[in-house]
């Protein structure tokens, strides 16, 4: 199941944090300005005895502060109105019966109720039989009072707040995204995070993803940038979150446990997530786009279509407030995802444009089409400022480099892949020795200094993007046609995706 911490429970943690440390001025100062307050006590057996014995300024500061029904709390504020009856702490007395909020309660609902108190705080003596009647003692209603009182609040364990700390850490160990049997500092050790392996060649397959039925299969796959999900678009429509480590559907994903998947019309063929990876865009065949909602499986957005022909790749801009697309139709479009309305749309291409990636400032857009021709496009005019014909070779795809927002790669239907600059010249070239078999997509390790390429005999070649040399090759397939591939954008992972319904995932042999 997904979990939403809500803002209010963040507080809490807070405010318990800083009362267990002794930090109560600052406690107090967040309880004021945030009116949040701590609803759950520490200790329930401490509770249970301050109740059994009559400590009740201590147990009204904890009540003031706890989610009790109403009753409850008249039936207790009433017991403390006789007992300070009976010890002739009039005043006391009769200031809760006339100024507290389950008094005044009391008065509007059981009227009758309310003047038997004030009849009894003026009274000259009291007999304990007449204020518990029935056999019924003090002891014996308190203990009546205790117990209805623990079953109506929440218990917290000490140091709530450095225990789910320790066990988000422990979790990111365990999905691969902080080395395991290490000490961790969270303020600085953040580099970590952000790049705990360096790159290496992957060439073992430890997981396999398979897709029920003879003829469904994976059309795309996607990482997000935080390494946590792992998406797949299917031949059928449907779009699935799995755990990257074990080849299993993320059940923790509430929809998802309940079989209720994110779904398109059509084949979903390309994928891409959020900078904050809490979106996800998906297009199909039938040229819609969707948006969703990672955590909750809920469609945000659909352009229905967005396009006129199938949608071959969809990214997001910087702040997830644009959808750049490109399409078979020869169209480059962006669409506002708040509004859903094209904002731009840029023409000029002459056949299937299968590729289009932001530059690092998000101000250009580059694309790439079935003739080899690349375009960069102005994003607020929507005007090509430059044209780069390549030979008549398709390009499958532009990958982007981390750390080298000056270049792409072009993965050419052939037996070479380039590495271009911004002015569209050829810098460097990539290339095998079978010159009978094309590249048909490829993808760059996660530091950018791999680049992988899948042949047409499913053949995955590794190469230094500095030397262009071939640091290594891997058959990823003896019986299928692989598709494409993708790589965890903080591991030495590989996810390759053929025809057949499997997904073969791919780590180093170390």
């Amino acid at each position: 199941m997904s979990v939403e911490i809500e803002a209010e429970d963040v507080i809490r943690l807070i405010l318990q944090f800083l009362k267990e440390n002794q930090f109560e001025e600052t406690a107090a100062t967040l309880e004021s300005e945030t009116s949040v307050k701590i609803d759950t006590i520490q200790n329930k057996d401490q509770f249970i005895r301050e109740i059994k014995q009559g400590e009740w300024d201590i147990v009204l500061r904890h009540v003031v502060d706890l989610k009790i029904p109403a009753q409850k709390l008249i039936d207790l504020y009433e017991h403390i109105i006789l007992e300070l009856a009976e010890l002739r702490e009039l005043g006391a007395a009769r200031t809760l019966l006339r100024q507290t909020e389950p008094m005044y309660i009391l008065k509007q609902r059981f009227p009758e109720r309310y003047l038997r108190l004030e009849h009894t705080l003026s009274r000259t003596s009291l007999d304990s039989r007449e204020i518990y009647p029935n056999g019924m003692t003090k002891e014996k209603r308190r203990q009546t009072i205790a117990q209805a009182l623990i079953n109506e609040v929440t218990i917290v364990e000490p140091s709530r707040l450095m225990t789910l700390l320790g066990d988000c850490i422990k979790w990111q160990q365990q999905q691969g995204l902080l080395p395991m049997n290490e000490p961790f500092d969270l303020f600085r050790d953040s580099d970590k995070v952000q790049s705990i392996e360096q790159d290496a060649f992957v060439n073992y397959g430890y997981a396999n993803i398979k897709f029920p039925g003879k003829n469904t299969y994976a059309e795309c796959t996607a990482f997000s940038p935080d390494g946590q999900y792992f998406a797949t678009g299917s031949v059928d429509g449907f779009i699935e979150i799995w755990n990257h480590l074990t080849g299993k559907l993320r059940k923790d994903l509430e929809y998802q446990a309940e079989e209720k998947l994110m779904a398109m019309d059509q084949s979903v063929i390309c994928l891409n997530f959020s900078s904050n990876s809490e979106l996800l865009v998906s297009g199909s065949t039938d040229g819609k786009i969707a948006i969703w909602r990672v955590h909750s499986g809920f469609c945000q957005r659909r352009y229905s279509p967005a396009h006129s022909q199938g949608v071959t790749a969809v990214c997001f801009n910087q702040d997830a407030t644009e959808i750049l697309s490109c399409s078979y139709d020869h169209t480059v479009k962006i669409h506002e995802v708040k509004s859903g309305k094209l904002i731009q749309s840029f023409e000029g291409h002459n056949a299937f444009v299968n590729s289009v990636v932001y530059t690092s400032e998000y101000t250009r857009a580059i694309s790439a089409s079935s003739d080899g021709e690349v375009r960069i496009w102005d994003i607020s005019s929507g005007g090509c400022i430059s044209c780069y014909p390549k030979d008549n070779i398709t390009i499958h795809a532009l990958l982007s480099i981390p750390d080298d927002p000056n270049h792409v790669i072009l993965v050419n239907k052939s037996n070479q892949l380039h590495l271009m600059n911004g002015r569209g010249e050829i810098i460097k070239s990539y290339k095998h020795n079978n010159n009978t078999k094309d590249f048909i997509a490829g993808t760059v390790s996660h530091q950018g200094s791999l680049l992988y390429a899948v042949s047409e005999d499913c053949t995955m070649y590794c190469f230094s993007t500095k030397t262009a040399e071939i640091i290594g090759e891997t058959k990823l397939s003896q019986n299928s046609e692989i598709i494409g591939i993708s790589h965890h954008p903080l591991s030495n992972i590989i996810a390759a995706n053929d025809d057949v319904g499997r997904v073969h995932l791919f780590k180093n042999s170390e």
